[in-house]
Formats: structure tokens, sequence, C-alpha cells
């Protein structure tokens, strides 16, 4: 929280996304990887765009990378501190890539663009939460001591939760909000595919050791949550079920996750643009 935390936040952790699936660490070396995208300075960037032409070329692996030496150094208070995603936010839009001055997609850019506000004014740190820029800001809970990613109003004028099917009159929507994670869990539709989940999830994070991640490593097999996430997602192959353990340990490998500060989660990359 305050300028601090968010000036040092690299000098804590940093993320990768990795895009797509492997089956081995060495096919794992030739997926996209967009490394250290973690931001600590509220400022423009431009978008990365990506080509894919599946759900499962475009799975996106969220990873957390702690910083050892800050989780475990002598002499600090931080051996039982975790990182946790608290939230994920995606958007999904039905338009070409090309940011026309009329689409959806340049308003959701202008949005992005429009410089945020820091969370302190002339009183000190602003109690109550702070924008990011015009598409996302910060509530905050000082009583709970929880802070909480949400959309603006702007971006659900363009890009809605849930919008209803397009009969009755209802115009297709061609850009959708679609909340992953929300303060730590995976919000679901009734009937919808999963979106979200954290792999070789520890039960308990402030436990949690790279043995201990290792042993679920070599444990995983066509049973484990993960082989369900992805067989929900890309069908219930016997390619998709080897291919779970498979990815979820080549992952494992190249991070080393410990469950506590070295973490991953799979995004879900599709929408149903019309769910029954």
């Amino acid at each position: 929280d305050g300028i601090t935390a968010k000036t040092d936040l690299k000098d804590v952790a940093n993320v990768d996304i990795v895009v797509g699936t492997a089956n081995s660490p060495a096919e794992l070396t030739r997926l996209r990887i967009l490394e250290d995208v973690a931001s600590t300075v509220l400022a423009t960037k431009a978008p990365s765009q990506i080509n894919t032409d599946s759900i499962e070329s475009a799975l996106m692996t969220l990873v957390i990378k702690g910083n050892e030496s800050y989780f475990t150094g002598s002499g600090r208070n931080t051996v039982d501190y975790t990182m946790e995603l608290d939230d994920v936010i995606t958007l999904h839009m039905m338009e070409d890539g090309v940011a026309q001055t009329s689409s959806k997609e340049a308003a959701v850019q202008a949005l992005l663009d429009t410089p945020g506000a820091d969370n302190s004014d002339s009183n000190g740190i602003d109690t109550d939460g702070y924008s990011l820029n015009g598409a996302f800001y910060f509530t905050v809970n000082r009583v709970a001591g929880t802070a909480s990613l949400e959309p603006s109003t702007s971006l659900l004028s363009h890009c809605p939760f849930n919008p209803p099917r397009p009969v009755d009159g209802n115009q297709l929507e061609t850009c959708v909000t679609r909340r992953d994670v929300k303060l730590r869990d995976y919000p679901t539709r009734a009937g919808a595919v999963a979106t979200a989940m954290e792999i070789l999830a520890s039960a308990d994070p402030k436990e949690s050791s790279k043995s201990a991640i290792d042993t679920m490593a070599e444990a995983l097999d066509e049973t484990s949550d993960e082989s369900t996430f992805l067989t929900t997602i890309l069908g219930a192959s016997d390619y998709t079920k080897d291919l779970a353990p498979d990815f979820v340990r080549a992952i494992h490998d190249r991070y080393e996750l410990n469950g506590r500060f070295r973490r991953a989660y799979w995004i879900n990359p599709g929408y149903e643009w019309t769910p029954t």
C-alpha cells in the first residue's frame, strides 16, 4: 500500500505469462512467454498481440515469481508471507484485433490509456481506493485489510458482465467482461466451464514448500484437478488427460513452484458467446 509499496513491488515478485501448452520442458521453451510483465508504474503500455488458432494454443499460465531472498532471508519477518492472486478480470472481444476508431477495442484501449490516480491525496493515503486507469480501479477495505480489482462504469458500458443472449431484440455483445478470480476464489456460472485455477495448489500456502509441491507434481494423473480443468475446456480425450500432468510438470520444472511465493495459475481464454 502507498507509494513505497508500488515502487518496491518488483523487489518482491514479478510475473510471467506462458501462452499455449506443452507436454515436456523442451516443448515449453518453444512457447510464447511474456516475461516480467508485472508493472509498478501506472503508465500506458502497447498491447502485445499473440496469434493463435485454438483455445489450447491460447491457454494462459500466469506465473508469480516471488523473490526467494525476500521470503526466506534471515532477519526478515516474511517467513510466513505468501504471494496471492486476489483478482483477475479478462476482456473478451469478438473483433479482428485492429482497433478502428469506432470499434469497441478502440474505446477500451482509450480507457486503458487514461492516466490513473495515485492512492494518496493531500491528507495522506486515500482510504477507499483509487483508479488504475479509465478501465479499472481498486476498492480498499482498511478494516479487513483487503483490496479488490473492479471494472469501471465506463468499461462496463462497452463490455458488460454476463450479457443476455441475442434474442428478443438484444444485440450480440462483441465485448464482454469476465471475472476469473475474485478475492482468491474462482467464480463460475451454472452450466459454464471453469475459467481459472491454481495448478499444484497447496491446501496451506503458508506451510507449503518446494519438496511438498515436488511430491504433488510426481503424483499427478488423469484424476487430478488439473486434468479435470483441461478436459472441461478442451474435451475429455486421452490426449488432454495426458497433457495436463505433463504440462504441469513442465511448468513446475521451469519455475520451481513451491505453493507459497512461486505459484502458477491457468486462465481459460475461451468465452461462451451464446451460453445455453
